[in-house]
């Protein structure tokens, strides 16, 4: 006798309200998290302005840093130049100018002016070993230090001048502005970032102080210089 087995067919899916329910809001917060990716808000013109500022910011990669004083202002314009560098594979170029006045050629020597630059630049160096980045030296003659700024800048094609503002006394007056700064904000070829320290008081505000021996030395020799008398260059890339 043949015992027959019937297999009684059954259903693997069970299909309750709360699966449903379960389900509709899985696919809901799918739905909405995709509808939140995808959505991109109306561009206006202060987003627009802003992304050219960004997109303008990150092509700098050729900084120019002129050394004009032993400052602590210079020393910050350097590293904020080295930092910028570093993160933009760029590279960084301080320039020290020799100052000569117009009765002496080009070529003259000059001791303590070239002592000056010479401290300027042991200083810039000593800035850059604080930082992986790569720094170049050049120096330049030149009658006044603001051309020899602007033709370096035109000839290196500077995406970036960063140059410290120290106030400087001209011919006895104080000025707040180093007329060579002035002459960069005017006649520079590309953008310009000028780090200033704390306002220096006129005469009236405070009492009679020395001047700083670095000072004395180049207030006489920052007038009247045509840029097209910059000389060629007296040293090359230094690490």
């Amino acid at each position: 006798m043949l015992a027959m087995l019937v297999a009684t067919p059954t259903n693997p899916l069970l299909i309750t309200p709360v699966g449903v329910l379960i389900a509709l809001l899985f696919a809901a917060s799918i739905i909405g998290v995709l509808g939140w990716m995808l959505h991109l808000p109306p561009e206006t013109e202060l987003s627009r302005t802003a992304s050219r500022a960004v997109r303008s910011l990150n092509k700098m990669t050729r900084i120019l840093v002129p050394l004009l004083h032993c400052s602590e202002e210079t020393d910050r314009a350097l590293a904020l130049a080295l930092q910028m560098a570093r993160h933009r594979n760029g590279s960084v170029w301080a320039l020290a100018v020799i100052e000569v006045p117009f009765m002496l050629p080009l070529d003259a020597t000059l001791g303590e002016e070239e002592e000056r630059v010479q401290a300027l630049i042991e200083r810039a160096r000593s800035v850059a070993r604080q930082t992986p980045s790569t720094l170049t030296v050049r120096v330049l003659k030149a009658r006044q230090a603001g051309p020899a700024i602007v033709y370096e800048a035109t000839q290196s094609a500077a995406d970036l001048i960063i140059v410290a503002n120290c106030p400087v006394r001209v011919r006895g007056s104080l000025q707040q502005i180093d007329p060579a700064v002035e002459y960069v904000l005017k006649h520079a070829p590309c953008e310009v970032l000028v780090l200033s320290g704390a306002r220096v008081p006129p005469p009236h505000e405070q009492e009679p102080a020395p001047l700083a021996p670095q000072h004395a030395s180049t207030e006489e020799s920052q007038h009247g210089s045509p840029t097209h008398e910059v000389s060629q260059e007296l040293s090359g890339t230094s690490r």
